[in-house]
Parts: structure tokens; C-alpha cells; sequence
């Protein structure tokens, strides 16, 4: 096989990107369970952690611990595996209206998910709760196992952050975080403003928000609007110390939003390939996530097929304006040539109004070459999932 010539793929690549078109049970070893307790902050609240039985129903307490001042809470649940249950309840202060907020023990926070071996994060939020609710029987209480992980990943995408593994921090202090703890913090803090502006309790909110989630898994569009309201309000407020004031620069904006995989693949050509380089005009309602300059992150636009595992592969975004849809420019370089077919997927953001099919994109400024930069005749096909 002929090699690659490194400079003529390198300076494939930077046209490529800067080109025309503007591109855009049990074990042995004991586990720790750790996390914060937040709608805001519950300072110096109780956790209870509960093994769950095979039918779902709650089974024995295994072990209860407070929070510190921060929310944060540490216990040591022995080599317990298996489902489990946390609960937390106590006193916050209400972020819209600085008011100090009970959640009783009687009706606590939950957050469900499989312990296996080794420490685990277990922040436990009204979003994890309704992650719960999205498993649970309402006649029984029965939380359906096999649905926690599935409902967990759910809320997550929803609401565009990690609801399980981020911890977040209070939106009222100007507190050290990252930003995906002060995003967290940001949207539990829109609750916070949808409940004053609904005049609602938090039950009550909780409710609406899961019978909002459709059959499809798509938030209503009536209470996206809503939260984005919501959200928007919060971060201008003077009580919002997070730092961030831009919900547009976050992924936060995209609240509600569904979420399709853009499988991408080149048909028609002979010989192996070494290059791609084309840009994708997006559908109305459909946006893809990147940084202030456009450039797309690993995890959303990533190699596949036979490019896995050897293609270098990049893209920029540029955003949709009132007379142009959004584009993604699309580069791939490989030091080893590959085969026809399957070699990118983007993961689009898709409106919650939106309903897209992969003919509502489209391909130009195609270019595919081999190890020598000579141009491959070739096509594209495009597959959105699910």
C-alpha cells in the first residue's frame, strides 16, 4: 500500500476546514457513594440509601448520612451491589425568591441507579427525581430496574447536563465550579423561576414536567418555551452568581431539545480513500453543539466504519442566520487509506417543533482523494437515527 504523503493530507485538511461555503448482590471491596443534595443547596440534610428488590419495590436502609454545607454527602455503603435508592430531604433556599424551602421526608429527592464495584456519584436533584418518576410505577411505587439507567440518560439529554455524575454548585454563591456544575446549578435554578412564575410548589412542578415528557421523549413545546423563559430570567437576575449570563453560549439553550445521530458515508467510490473533506447544510431546528469559534467537539463529531480508529477527523459549525441555514464543515485525514462507506457521525440537536429526515440535508463541496491527493469520484449517504 502506497503511504500517505503527511504534507499534501495536511494541507488537505486546513483547506478543507478554511475552505469556501463558510463552513460551518455483592463483592468484596466497599464502595463509596457520593454527591450533592440540591434544589438549591440542602445544607445539613439527610441522606437515606436504600437497596432496591428485584421487583422494584424499596428494600433495606443501608445507610444514612448528612449533608455538609455544601450539599455534599459521603457514605460508605460496604460491598453492597446492585440497584439502589438515595433519598434526600431538608431545607433550601428558594433561588428565585430567597425564601428557605422544606423538602419533608416524606417526600424526598431520589435518585435511583445500579451500584457496581467501585465509587460512585449520586447527585440528587429534581432532575434525578424525575428520572425516578420516569421508572416508577405510580400505582405500585415499583421502580422498574431495567429502566433506571435508560431514564437516567433521558433527563440527562432533556436538560443538557449530567444529572447522576455533575455536582452541582449554588447559583446564589460565587462559588469555584466547572462550568458544567455551574450549568447544573443554572437550571435548577430555571425550576426554581418556572415554580414563582407558575406560582407552584416544587410536587407540583415535578409533576408537570414528567407528564410533559411525551412517548417520543421529547419535552412539550409549551414547556420548553417555558423553562428557556425561565432559565433566561435567572441568569440575568442579580441572584445568579455562576458567572455565566449568556445562556446562548451553553448548551443550555438547547433545553428540551431532542437529540439524532447524522451517520455519514461515502458511496460510489473505487479504491481506498484517504481524504474527505464536505460541508452539510443543516434542516431549520436543527443545531449542532461547538465552541465560541465554531470548532465541534470529539464527542459529537466522531469517526466510524472503516475510519475508526485511523482517520483524524474535524469540523466547524457556523450557525443558521435569518437568510442562511447552519452548515458543518467536515475534514478527514488518514495516515492509512480505507475502504467505501461509513466514516462519520454527527450528533445533531433537534428542536423540540422540528421533525427532520436525513433527505432535509444536504451535501456540498464534496471532496474525496487518495494517498496522493488525486481526486476519488464519489458520493454521499446520509442515515439520521433513531
Amino acid at each position: 500500500m502506497k503511504p500517505v504523503t503527511p504534507l499534501l493530507l495536511l494541507l488537505f485538511v486546513l483547506l478543507l476546514l478554511a475552505g469556501c461555503g463558510g463552513g460551518g448482590g455483592g463483592g468484596s471491596t466497599s464502595a463509596i457513594v457520593s454527591g450533592v443534595a440540591s434544589k438549591g443547596i440542602i445544607r445539613n440534610g439527610t441522606i437515606r440509601i436504600y437497596s432496591l428488590n428485584a421487583d422494584g419495590s424499596k428494600g433495606s436502609l443501608l445507610r444514612e448520612t448528612t449533608t455538609d454545607n455544601s450539599g455534599a454527602y459521603s457514605a460508605d455503603i460496604g460491598s453492597y451491589q446492585g440497584p439502589l435508592l438515595v433519598e434526600a430531604s431538608g431545607s433550601y433556599t428558594d433561588e428565585a425568591t430567597g425564601a428557605t424551602v422544606e423538602v419533608p421526608a416524606a417526600e424526598p429527592l431520589r435518585a435511583a441507579m445500579i451500584a457496581q464495584s467501585g465509587n460512585l456519584t449520586v447527585s440528587v436533584t429534581p432532575l434525578t427525581e424525575l428520572a425516578v418518576r420516569k421508572s416508577e410505577d405510580p400505582l405500585t411505587n415499583r421502580i422498574a430496574v431495567n429502566a433506571i439507567a435508560t431514564n437516567n440518560a433521558l433527563i440527562s439529554e432533556i436538560f443538557r447536563v449530567d444529572a447522576l455524575g455533575t455536582m452541582p454548585v449554588d447559583a446564589l454563591s460565587a462559588v469555584a465550579g466547572t462550568e458544567d456544575q455551574k450549568e447544573y446549578a443554572l437550571v435548577l435554578a430555571a425550576v426554581a423561576k418556572l415554580m414563582q412564575n407558575r406560582g407552584a410548589d416544587l410536587p407540583t412542578v415535578l409533576t408537570s414536567l414528567n407528564d410533559a415528557i411525551g412517548t417520543d421523549s421529547r419535552l412539550d413545546v409549551a414547556v420548553v418555551a417555558e423553562l428557556q423563559t425561565a432559565l433566561v430570567e435567572f441568569a440575568a437576575s442579580a441572584a445568579n452568581m455562576t458567572g455565566i449570563t449568556d445562556i446562548s453560549a451553553t448548551p443550555l439553550i438547547s433545553i428540551g431539545w431532542g437529540i439524532k445521530t447524522l451517520s455519514i458515508a461515502t458511496t460510489g467510490a473505487t479504491g481506498q480513500i484517504a481524504g474527505i473533506g464536505t460541508t452539510i447544510t443543516l434542516p431549520a431546528g436543527v443545531t449542532v453543539d461547538a465552541d465560541a469559534s465554531g470548532s465541534i467537539a470529539a464527542n459529537v463529531l466522531t469517526t466510524s466504519g472503516a475510519a475508526q480508529g485511523l482517520a483524524i477527523l474535524a469540523g466547524r459549525y457556523v450557525p443558521a442566520t435569518d437568510s442562511l441555514r447552519a452548515t458543518v464543515r467536515i475534514a478527514v485525514v488518514s495516515a492509512t487509506a480505507f475502504d467505501v462507506g461509513g466514516f462519520a457521525t454527527l450528533t445533531c440537536n433537534i428542536a423540540p417543533d422540528a421533525t427532520p429526515i436525513a433527505a432535509d440535508f444536504t451535501i456540498s463541496e464534496l471532496n474525496v482523494v487518495d494517498v496522493s491527493t488525486n481526486v476519488i469520484p464519489a458520493g454521499i449517504a446520509l442515515t439520521l437515527t433513531p
